[in-house]
């Protein structure tokens, strides 16, 4: 008997957020930005019929080297083999829970194969969860908001920027997502770079600490982060970007009762620093300056790369 393979892609951009981290939970404007390189999800359904099925899922990183490895039973998702227990069982709820929502999904009874490709580094922090999450949903046919649930205690931006992919103004209106696609592109961009701190921080543990200063927040200071956000649009000059994110980052700085990233690391650069995101860890902005990336160098920081060659 003849039969055929049915095969299927998927893709979603990565992510950054430019403004609005943390107080973007408190109901603050924030721009995030969706980055070229992303992920994808190829499938291949082996529609011959089959009294027991398998799901065979594979995972590679930039470097098209498998980091990932299960194989589950169908109907039920049964963890027949896996490479790391904490992926499959993760994997596994993900897929589980769109079928719920979606119950014809992987409802045949045939072999399926999954391959999924990143196209950043795992440490970049650029979206390797809601990248996977907008692929399934996408897959599934479902509202990737659906899928997240409340497992995620973050603001949902990531899964809002992967799924439009565009520059979007993002905020939270009585615990539902809102946000509107924009462009931006700044006259200045050849200006910014993206320079990656390799200090990877747990986003979940970062909110967690930003609860716990919460106390000290008011509407003054939240209408000020969406007022920073809604300038940075019109922004036509460097220098009056540059003073709107050091103004942006004070008030963090103030709330968290940290010092900045450019405190800490580079008190005497001339440029901006701008942290995205999480503090402390994955990627910062960063402003041009004569010698900047020798002086970046020189401090072990060599991942620099040129605003247009990361945002979409």
């Amino acid at each position: 008997m003849m039969y055929h393979c049915k095969k299927k892609y998927f893709y979603s951009h990565g992510k950054l957020l430019l403004t609005g981290e943390y107080l973007i939970l408190c109901g603050a404007l924030g721009l995030a930005l969706p980055t070229i390189r992303g992920q994808s999800l190829n499938i291949i359904e082996d529609n011959k019929k089959n009294t027991s099925s398998i799901l065979h899922w594979r995972s590679y990183d930039n470097f098209n080297k498998l980091w990932f490895e299960g194989v589950f039973q169908l109907p039920f998702f049964k963890i027949f083999h896996e490479t790391e227990k904490k992926t499959a069982i993760r994997l596994r709820n993900l897929l589980i829970k769109s079928k719920i929502i979606q119950k014809k999904f992987l409802s045949q009874s045939f072999n399926i194969y999954v391959n999924t490709y990143l196209q950043f580094s795992r440490d970049w922090g650029l979206g390797s969860s809601s990248t996977l999450i907008n692929n399934i949903a996408k897959w599934a046919q479902i509202n990737p908001y659906y899928l997240l649930g409340n497992d995620f205690p973050g603001s949902g931006y990531d899964i809002a920027c992967v799924s439009t992919s565009k520059p979007i103004i993002y905020r939270i209106v009585k615990k539902n997502p809102c946000f509107i696609p924009i462009k931006f592109n700044p006259p200045f961009k050849d200006k910014l770079f993206f320079l990656h701190l390799n200090k990877k921080k747990n986003t979940i543990n970062g909110i967690r600490f930003f609860y716990s200063k919460k106390n000290i927040l008011n509407n003054k200071i939240i209408d000020s982060i969406s007022s920073i956000t809604l300038e940075i649009l019109c922004c036509k000059t460097l220098k009056k970007f540059e003073e709107l994110l050091l103004k942006h980052e004070m008030i963090i700085s103030k709330i968290l009762n940290l010092p900045t990233i450019k405190e800490l690391y580079f008190p005497d650069y001339l440029g901006m620093v701008k942290s995205l995101g999480t503090w402390g860890g994955d990627f910062v902005l960063i402003s041009f300056r004569k010698g900047m990336k020798k002086y970046f160098s020189k401090k072990g920081f060599n991942t620099l790369i040129a605003f247009d060659k990361m945002i979409f």
